[in-house]
This record gives C-alpha cells, sequence and structure tokens, in this order.
C-alpha cells in the first residue's frame, strides 16, 4: 500500500481523544522545539563555527531581506492553519486530517500557502541570524517539503476528494501565491 493511500486512510478514522491530544500537541513540539533546534540553533552555533562560514549581506541588506520574508509568512502559516481548522474541520497533521476540502482564502491563492508560509518564515530567519548553514538546511527541508507535497501529499487529497480535488489543482497554483485575476487559464488569457 502506497503512503498516499495510508495517509488517504487515516484520515478517515474517528477523531479519538489521543489522536487529538497527538494532533495538537505534535506541531508545538515540532515547530517550537524541533525545527528551531534543526534548522537555526545548530546551523548558528554549531555547523557555521564548525565549518569556519562567514556571515553574508550587510546587517541593513539582512534585516530587509529576512525582516520582509517573516511576515508574510507568518501570516500565510496562520491564516492556513486557521482555515484548516474552520473551514476543513481538521488540523495541518494527517492525525486528525481535514474532512473538508478547502478551496478558499488563503488557499485560493495557491494549494499550500502553509508550506509557502513556513518557508517563507525559515528562510527569513535564516538570513536575519546570518548563518550560512541555516540557509542550506531550509533550502534541503524546503526541497523535501515540494517532493512529499507533490508526490505523497496531491495523490492523498486526490484519493479523498476525487474530481473536487483536481480541478482545484488544474486551477490553483503550486506554492507561489497568485492572485486569481493574474492567474492564466489554459487558453494563456488572464481569468
Amino acid at each position: 500500500m502506497k503512503l498516499a493511500d495510508q495517509l488517504a486512510d487515516a484520515s478517515n478514522l474517528p477523531p479519538t481523544p489521543g489522536r487529538r491530544f497527538l494532533a495538537k500537541a505534535l506541531p508545538v513540539f515540532v515547530y517550537s522545539i524541533f525545527f528551531p533546534a534543526l534548522l537555526f540553533i545548530i546551523p548558528k552555533f554549531f555547523l557555521d563555527r564548525w565549518l569556519h562560514l562567514s556571515t553574508f549581506l550587510n546587517p541593513v541588506a539582512r534585516t530587509i531581506l529576512g525582516g520582509s520574508l517573516i511576515p508574510p509568512g507568518l501570516m500565510f502559516l496562520l491564516w492556513s492553519i486557521k482555515a484548516q481548522i474552520k473551514i476543513g474541520r481538521g488540523t495541518p497533521m494527517p492525525l486528525m486530517a481535514t474532512q473538508n476540502l478547502v478551496v478558499q482564502k488563503p488557499y485560493s491563492y495557491c494549494r499550500n500557502p502553509l508550506y509557502f508560509g513556513l518557508i517563507s518564515l525559515f528562510f527569513g530567519i535564516s538570513i536575519l541570524i546570518r548563518s550560512i548553514s541555516s540557509l542550506v538546511m531550509v533550502l534541503a527541508f524546503s526541497v523535501i517539503i515540494f517532493l512529499f507535497t507533490k508526490f505523497i501529499e496531491e495523490m492523498e487529497l486526490g484519493i479523498r476528494f476525487g474530481e473536487e480535488y483536481l480541478a482545484y489543482k488544474r486551477e490553483t497554483p503550486f506554492i507561489i501565491p497568485i492572485p486569481a485575476l493574474l492567474r492564466r487559464t489554459n487558453t494563456g488569457e488572464k481569468q
């Protein structure tokens, strides 16, 4: 059985108290302890020193570039989670996956606004902390997210939501938010 099939099956399981707890507690651990340690603390304080990597960009450029990525990253991340909970009646975690396909804002801008927000936030932090190894780790993390999303999550959503998801997938960009007015249709015309 493919991973996409297993995730689709797991999303249909009834939400037990244990699954609800894990679906809420696991993201807190992952986003407040695991990712910061893996992507920022270890690279900045250990890898950069061990590899003798210098900092990059001047302080003003770092502040402008890193600082401009963090607010939209946070906005899309939190907005996406709220939409999954309120509209999708679930969470971003497969333990308590959404029961409804969410196609409203921010998911009308791109199919993966949560990942867009997370990646923007992480790149912004890496730039602000002046860590080359952190940037490399975030880039590797981004590639893993892209591959997982493209080859597993999209298959799982196709299994769960069928033609409704496939139609949404055809009309909505993958990860870069683009308002509908600026998108081109399959014929090349703006919508």
